[in-house]
């Protein structure tokens, strides 16, 4: 099976519609790394996208996701990210709210494990360096766990106690050896910050343990007018034009 893993959608439906538009004859199944909404303009066309799926796609909540239901304390947000939660709160609808309030932190498959941030902190750890992987890695029991979080593509390799990384390529597929745990990085759809504005994906070939990183265009302009339109925060409006 192929699987189209994605994450940090933060409400950039222009971005989440090209992504799918790319993985939809590529993959058989979709994971969702978390934060659907956050940030963008369109958080419950989002969500809708999302439930239009069915059963062709398994999610977990993000941190953003939470503070948009007021379960996540907001107060260690930046301003321009506590502002957009707020307006974020005002929009979403009952069905939104439903559907953000029954996701789970965790979801796995035969070899995997997805969470937004850590295994330590499903919500809010950033796993930035390979210090920082350690902790999960020790509570890791499957070979692979996919995260978003960062906004930063980047996979991490562990084996015998040590971890190194492995600067991903987009279109070059990667194989994922026995004997060895990674933490995949799967970056973010609707805010990249490693320098390249384009949708970060993956594609995960399950009998072939190779993982693919794609990279989507999207009509950011027109992302960015809907933010102004709804006065989001011009920082935040800038931000997706330099992938930052």
């Amino acid at each position: 099976m192929k699987i189209g893993i994605f994450s940090d959608i933060h409400g950039n439906f222009e971005a989440l519609e090209r992504v799918l538009e790319f993985l939809e004859s590529r993959v058989d199944k979709f994971i969702c790394c978390g934060d659907i909404v956050g940030y963008g303009p369109k958080p419950n066309e989002c969500i809708e996208k999302i439930l239009s799926l069915g059963d062709k796609i398994a999610c977990v909540c993000g941190n953003h996701d939470w503070a948009a239901l007021g379960l996540e304390d907001i107060t260690k947000f930046n301003e321009d990210a506590r502002i957009a939660i707020k307006w974020t709160r005002e929009v979403l609808s009952d069905v939104s709210v439903n559907f953000l309030m029954g996701l789970d932190y965790k979801l796995g498959g035969a070899d995997f494990i997805v969470v937004h941030g850590s295994l330590r902190d499903p919500l809010d750890e950033y796993i930035l360096n390979t210090s920082d992987y350690i902790p999960s890695m020790k509570k890791q029991a499957r070979k692979i766990l996919f995260v978003g979080h960062t906004h930063q593509p980047l996979i991490f390799r562990g084996i015998s106690g040590v971890v190194d990384i492995i600067p991903p390529i987009p279109e070059k597929p990667i194989f994922l050896e026995d004997g060895s745990k990674y933490l995949v990085n799967v970056g973010s759809v609707g805010q990249p910050r490693d320098g390249n504005p384009k949708s970060s994906c993956v594609v995960y070939e399950e009998e072939t343990s190779q993982i693919t990183y794609h990279r989507v265009d999207y009509d950011i302009a027109k992302v960015q007018q809907q933010m102004r339109e709804v006065r989001l925060p011009e920082f935040l409006i800038q931000r997706l034009e330099r992938g930052v």
